[in-house]
């Protein structure tokens, strides 16, 4: 190979890789993103709608944080004990449009009823479940939480800080998946929602890490 058809090709290669970059950055912001908001106590979760179609998406009663000294997606279940200190935030309520929350509602109490759990209708926790949200085209959205954070000290009895880390919930992996929740999301995710179209996961610009100690502790 010449010098001068070693110059072209690595020119074109300069090209081909400053196309797929800007391909990148234009799928990125015309995306459906989520950003994350902190406010003293307050979690906010800004979602924008960069797409030119109105979106219906779910987000979790509650957010999961997991113990970086632990390794842990979650600090709650059944082994709260387990960890120093419990963090997790709760959506704050009547943030969702009543028309769509219905709907979801309607067909996750049918599937518990179908599956023979009815008798839990009516006995979710505040914490259970989702929200469903209506996000027009160019539009954002900030949806609040409040944080917890609980101390488990009097077990460990010395103090403690960690860096938490928020998992949010891949709704994405849960409609393909084949456990529990899979059925009714992938029925609400099927509904016709006229000029609206559902999407499961949005686009996560940055992770949110917390550094919380014992005296952070809000309950």
């Amino acid at each position: 190979m010449n010098h001068k058809s070693f110059k072209m090709k690595n020119f074109i290669i300069i090209i081909v890789v400053f196309i797929l970059f800007g391909s990148c950055k234009e799928k990125q912001k015309s995306a459906f993103s989520l950003q994350y908001i902190e406010d003293k106590k307050d979690l906010y979760l800004q979602f924008k709608n960069n797409t030119n179609q109105d979106i219906i998406f779910l987000v979790p009663n509650s957010l999961e944080f997991g113990d970086k000294n632990y390794k842990s997606l979650s600090t709650r279940g059944n082994k709260e004990e387990d960890y120093p200190i419990n963090v997790y935030a709760l959506i704050q309520p009547d943030q969702s449009p009543l028309l769509y929350q219905k709907k979801y509602d309607s067909i996750y109490n049918g599937y518990l009823t179908e599956i023979g759990n009815g008798y839990f209708i009516g006995d979710e926790r505040p914490s259970d479940g989702n929200s469903v949200f209506y996000l027009k085209s160019r539009v954002e959205i900030k949806i609040k939480y409040n944080l917890v954070i609980k101390s488990m000290m009097i077990m460990f009895k010395q103090s403690y800080s960690s860096k938490f880390k928020q998992n949010y919930y891949p709704y994405d992996k849960a409609l393909k998946g084949n456990y529990g929740e899979s059925e009714y999301l992938r029925r609400f995710s099927k509904l016709n929602f006229g000029k609206a179209k559902f999407v499961a996961q949005p686009v996560i610009e940055d992770t949110l890490f917390l550094r919380l100690s014992e005296k952070d502790v809000t309950d």
